[in-house]
């Protein structure tokens, strides 16, 4: 864990970030731990730009000092297998997300155009939950737990299901990952849906600063 964190602050360091990630990558490559070693190749291709650093690397090590399992956390990941992503701002990017809420993962994902909840913890699927904190870059949105109940949340991330999937949002019938998650925070929280876009973007870095 500790070198994970490492890693996930040393990362956002133009060019010699990368070049760690790389050598990172073929080591867990080699310990055929697929997820690490996609987490280690990942880049976003806005850390490319200078300004982006100081907020990536607060945000990195404040990550560092608390718990995955504790608070609620954004997870974002690059899309399919490639390892290449890009932030113009939050939720207009080419990442997939889900939140983490006390230990557990909401996830929005699309099978046939259908939309899929997938909810994973450690105690319902410890495998597959492991596999999703090593390959999701997290961001702590706040340390504080959720302000309603776990069967209200999960009850609340099921009733997706009744919206239709776009990548970009052109109606009120249609939802993305990224629609979710800050639906998913505001309920969390209990604030309004602008206020948890608010956080979210404060937190996030877009793709000048």
């Amino acid at each position: 864990m500790a070198e994970r964190n490492f890693f996930d602050f040393a990362k956002h360091i133009p060019v010699a970030g990368y070049a760690y990630g790389v050598v990172r990558g073929v080591a867990y490559r080699l310990a055929d731990d697929r997820e690490e070693a996609k987490h280690s190749l990942e880049m976003d291709l806005a850390d490319l730009n200078p300004l982006r650093m100081p907020r990536n690397l607060v945000n990195s090590l404040v990550n560092s000092t608390c718990n995955l399992d504790k608070g609620i956390w954004i997870g974002r990941r690059s899309l399919g297998n490639q390892p290449y992503s890009l932030t113009f701002s939050p939720g207009s990017d080419v990442y997939h997300w889900c939140i983490q809420i006390d230990g557990i993962i909401y996830e929005l994902d699309k099978l046939k155009n259908q939309i899929v909840i997938n909810i994973i913890s450690e105690e319902n699927n410890p495998t597959t939950y492991q596999s999703y904190c090593r390959r999701f870059s997290w961001t702590m949105l706040t340390r504080e737990p959720s302000s309603v109940s776990k069967s209200t949340l999960q009850d609340y991330a099921e009733s997706f299901k009744q919206y239709n999937y776009q990548l970009i949002l052109s109606s009120n019938n249609t939802v993305n990952c990224q629609f979710f998650v800050k639906y998913m925070f505001a309920k969390a929280t209990n604030i309004s849906t602008e206020r948890a876009a608010g956080i979210i973007y404060t937190i996030i870095p877009n793709i000048l600063f």
